[in-house]
């Protein structure tokens, strides 16, 4: 009887954890109790007052020697498409007379941007650190391109690493997950982003990425299911290890292009 009831619970619990998914998803911390973490999201970050766009609310981690981490995790977001994005608005400033002075981040300061299709395995799908982040009082909308999760219900977690320095609020506002018609997946040409080959590819010719010395970017792989098998910071010239990768198609982004990649 007890395993009767235990499967039962099991049962109705998957049930509504898979109920509970919403698409598209949009955020923007207006209206919901302060100094408390958004109702239905986990982890510490909070919602606080002149955080946000306009001096409204946003979501805050507050960072430091003694605070060393924060993080937080949305509710359940899906079944996402091929179009899907993942746009959202963020700001760090110094705690120091807050909003007085923007941060320069130092080493080991980082803002990741997570996703699983699980809820308990994760994959970084942006970073921000001292070498991609814009330094302002202003915020800075970001956007990551989703595609290859279509199909997918996901919780996306934001996870935030303090340093070194003095300690910093990391604001975000405006968290959004929706269809975008830019969204589309490139064939296998050659775009002004980026150019990858040879396309397909194998063990035997190897692959090869090469960015604009102007405008390189962080590159991300993801394989057929989502998972990230590779990452390179933003440098022109990349060699991607496909000895070590199954064949079947990848995914690669470079900023705000995604392709497919075929490994025979």
């Amino acid at each position: 009887m007890r395993v009767k009831k235990l499967l039962s619970f099991l049962l109705l619990s998957f049930t509504m954890y898979l109920s509970a998914q919403t698409y598209p998803f949009a955020e923007g911390f207006e209206g919901l109790p302060n100094s408390q973490p958004p109702a239905g999201w986990g982890g510490g970050m909070k919602v606080l007052s002149y955080h946000g766009l306009n001096d409204m609310k946003g979501l805050v981690a507050r960072l430091s020697s003694a605070v060393t981490e924060d993080s937080t995790i949305t509710p359940l977001i899906g079944p996402l498409t091929s179009t899907s994005t993942l746009s959202f608005s963020y700001r760090i400033i110094d705690q120091n007379i807050y909003p007085s002075t923007p941060t320069n981040l130092d080493a080991g300061d980082t803002i990741k941007v997570l996703l699983s299709t699980d809820n308990v395995n994760y994959n970084t799908v942006f970073l921000i650190n001292m070498d991609n982040h814009n330094t302002s009082f202003n915020f800075v909308k970001k956007k990551v391109f989703l595609s290859q999760y279509a199909g997918s219900n996901v919780t996306f977690k934001i996870h935030c690493q303090f340093g070194s320095g003095a300690g910093y609020y990391v604001d975000f506002d405006t968290i959004v997950v929706k269809n975008d018609p830019l969204a589309g997946i490139d064939g296998m040409d050659n775009s002004p982003q980026f150019s990858m080959f040879p396309n397909p590819s194998s063990s035997g010719t190897g692959c090869v990425i090469q960015q604009s010395a102007a405008n390189t970017q962080q590159v991300y792989v993801f394989d057929a299911v989502g998972r990230q098998v590779f990452f390179s910071p933003s440098i022109a010239f990349i060699q991607l290890p496909v000895t070590n990768w199954q064949s079947g198609i990848y995914f690669v982004r470079a900023g705000t292009t995604t392709r497919k990649l075929i490994v025979e």
